[in-house]
């Protein structure tokens, strides 16, 4: 029931939070609408909605009627962008009507002198603008989204370390994060996927949790993700909703499956005459902040087994495994679970503008260590706006002199 649960109240805070903005806008800087009775209904109407469709998503989700699910879904998405694109573009808007009414305070002072003067065209050029700005960001709030549900970006990410073992030299690790498979990507997506990933010929695959939220396909997905033949192997940790879909059920499925699970402990390899150490911590299922304690015991259960010469990837759902992971010196932190805010600009998550020391997509650093955090490869909620599905290509590289010092 948490797994339901959780979205619908995120959702709803989601719905209410851009409607308030919405309605507010509306009513304070454009008047001239808000004295519309349509608009007034048709401003309150874009919220209550959107929590019907919410609610109505939640009742598909726990009754498994998947074609209710997935229309009530798209419904909210639609809903989700008209409230964002009206909230960027309603400020837009009343300044156009701020320079509509004084244009019409001008004009009247002038007729008044002048009665013989012809109205002039501006008028109708503002009113058309002001209505213009919030319709065309709408078309290119819904043509983003709908972008988003186009080709995974498989793209080759270098990290550059200073101590990389000759071993190592151009180690690809394909890193797959956040599929999500259900309503929004489907088994035939993730064997494109695949298959496009085999192209890069990565030695390594990574898989970082939330593979699937049915788990009725889930052992066909791990077997679709090992078919990439990976020389070195592939293995996965656990994220947050495979707590969601039932934790038991998933370990036996993994446990039945071609691809290691790795909860709390690691695995070494040798490649190249070089030691690599994968390690796998759990993951805490909750949606709040997570205390640091917790990152401190599963992060130190996963590498009981390490060696001092190991250089170690470190697997964590979640991405505040890097600020322990940096105090153990581990050289790489691979994470998922943000989807990038959902929200990103200029290939970066929207967010990062606000919170600019939160982890939330791309490269970050700290100390010895580094960490690349996906925005995933899928959605369970179908919205994505400038932040395009990923699986990246990791490739390890040894830091030259030059890079060290700028």
């Amino acid at each position: 029931m948490h797994a339901i649960f959780s979205p619908i109240a995120f959702g709803i805070f989601c719905i209410l939070f851009f409607g308030f903005i919405e309605v507010a806008l509306i009513r304070f800087l454009n008047r001239r609408w808000w004295s519309l009775k349509w608009v007034r209904l048709a401003a309150w109407s874009l919220p209550l909605a959107g929590i019907l469709a919410i609610l109505v998503w939640g009742l598909s989700e726990y009754l498994s009627y998947s074609a209710l699910g997935y229309v009530s879904s798209i419904v909210l998405l639609l809903i989700l962008v008209a409230e964002i694109a009206l909230m960027l573009s309603l400020p837009i808007s009343g300044a156009v009507h701020l320079l509509h009414t004084l244009t019409d305070h001008w004009r009247r002072r002038r007729q008044e002198k002048n009665p013989d003067l012809p109205d002039s065209e501006r008028r109708l050029f503002l009113q058309t603008a002001a209505a213009a700005v919030p319709l065309m960001t709408i078309a290119t709030g819904v043509t983003g989204v709908a972008r988003s549900f186009g080709d995974v970006r498989i793209e080759t990410k270098t990290l550059f370390f200073k101590n990389l073992p000759t071993g190592l030299e151009g180690l690809r690790i394909w890193h797959l994060s956040d599929t999500h498979l259900r309503h929004f990507v489907t088994m035939d997506d993730l064997e494109e996927v695949v298959e496009r990933a085999r192209e890069f010929s990565p030695h390594l695959t990574l898989v970082t949790g939330d593979v699937s939220d049915d788990t009725g396909i889930l052992a066909s997905a791990l077997t679709t993700i090992d078919s990439i033949r990976s020389p070195y192997g592939t293995y996965a940790c656990l994220g947050n909703h495979e707590y969601f879909r039932g934790i038991r059920q998933v370990r036996e499925i993994f446990d039945r499956g071609p691809i290691p699970l790795l909860v709390d402990r690691g695995i070494p390899l040798n490649i190249n005459g070089s030691s690599l150490y994968i390690a796998g911590i759990d993951d805490p299922r909750s949606l709040s902040a997570v205390e640091p304690d917790f990152f401190k015991r599963t992060i130190d259960a996963a590498m009981s087994d390490s060696r001092n010469n190991d250089f170690t990837i470190l697997m964590s759902h979640r991405p505040d495994a890097l600020d322990y992971g940096a105090e153990l010196n581990i050289p790489l932190v691979l994470s998922g679970h943000t989807h990038g805010g959902q929200v990103g600009f200029m290939g970066k998550s929207a967010f990062s503008y606000l919170r600019p020391d939160a982890y939330l997509w791309g490269i970050y650093r700290r100390q010895s260590s580094q960490m690349y955090l996906t925005c995933g490869a899928g959605q369970w909620f179908p919205f994505r706006l400038g932040c395009p599905p990923e699986a990246p290509i990791i490739e390890l590289r040894t830091m030259k002199m030059a890079q060290s010092s700028g």
